[in-house]
């Protein structure tokens, strides 16, 4: 597609409409103009407009069109470079909206690591319960989600209290303990974590027992890590209240010093006078309180 010249004082002060770098950003991520167009609720037509008008604003070639497919052109891809950080604020800028006027309606968000989120799942009966008629969703990540944008709206985090907590509501809610655990006393062989032992607390700790042992796998993964060391794979590390709480399992290490970790349930301040946000921290908090020595092992 060739392009007329254009004034340089025209190209000094015109700049690209939001709305065209949303479209364009949309017709990349879904892979085509009628898929963009699907996704935002626009007509086909509607949507290679909005892409001809953008790229004869810039004076460039986007894409590359086909029989069948686009594929972006080198300044496209330069144009989606910058454009993406636009696109994801954008995004963050609707989702602290929306934690400023929740739906009363809309499910309580728990983020966790996976081996607290597994503990909640044992209890999501008593917990569904405890915070009725509100949802509960249940997100495991060790990703820390943002809870002032709203990316969630209850963290329960471990070891240490979170940096930047002027905004934050924060109390501890108990303590969680680890250990290495296996079907034999005296394993020969260790499933270790995928880190790098010299970024990750626990892969230092493993791999410190491992020495003089095979490593039998590396699986990051922690439910799955425990359905390994049940099959005899070989020791893992694991929580108490999962390994003591499995007769095949027996603890090769018990649970000292930095093994024992304090969990705090943290909240954004503005969530803490949303009732339904409340009452499950208050679920959360009195089940950590009833389950201490679970979670602690011994």
């Amino acid at each position: 597609m060739a392009h007329a010249p254009h004034d340089p004082f025209h190209l000094a002060f015109t700049e690209p409409s939001w709305d065209d770098l949303r479209i364009f950003l949309a017709v990349v991520a879904h892979g085509s103009m009628n898929g963009a167009a699907k996704a935002l609720g626009q007509s086909q037509p509607t949507i290679a407009r909005r892409i001809k008008a953008l790229e004869e604003t810039l004076g460039l070639d986007l894409f590359q069109r086909g029989p069948n497919n686009l594929e972006l052109t080198e300044a496209g891809r330069a144009i989606l470079d910058a454009a993406s950080p636009m696109g994801e604020a954008a995004s963050v800028v609707s989702r602290t909206a929306a934690a400023y006027r929740p739906d009363p309606d809309a499910p309580v968000r728990v983020t966790a690591t996976s081996s607290v989120a597994m503990f909640l799942s044992l209890h999501s009966a008593e917990l569904h319960k405890a915070a009725e008629p509100v949802e509960i969703a249940y997100i495991p990540t060790r990703r820390r989600l943002d809870l002032a944008s709203g990316e969630a709206d209850i963290g329960l985090r471990m070891r240490t209290l979170p940096e930047g907590t002027d905004d934050l509501v924060v109390r501890k809610i108990g303590q969680i303990a680890f250990a290495i655990y296996a079907t034999t006393e005296n394993p020969d062989a260790v499933i270790a974590p995928p880190e790098d032992p010299t970024l990750s607390r626990q892969a230092a700790y493993v791999a410190e027992f491992a020495q003089g042992r095979t490593i039998a796998a590396r699986i990051g993964d922690m439910p799955i890590r425990y359905q390994a060391a049940k099959a005899g794979l070989g020791a893992a590390f694991l929580p108490c209240w999962l390994g003591d709480s499995d007769p095949d399992l027996k603890q090769v290490v018990k649970p000292e010093g930095d093994l024992i970790e304090d969990v705090f349930l943290v909240m954004h301040r503005r969530s803490r006078n949303r009732p339904n946000v409340a009452r499950v921290a208050n679920a959360l908090a009195a089940l950590f309180k009833r389950s201490q020595k679970a979670l602690v092992g011994g």
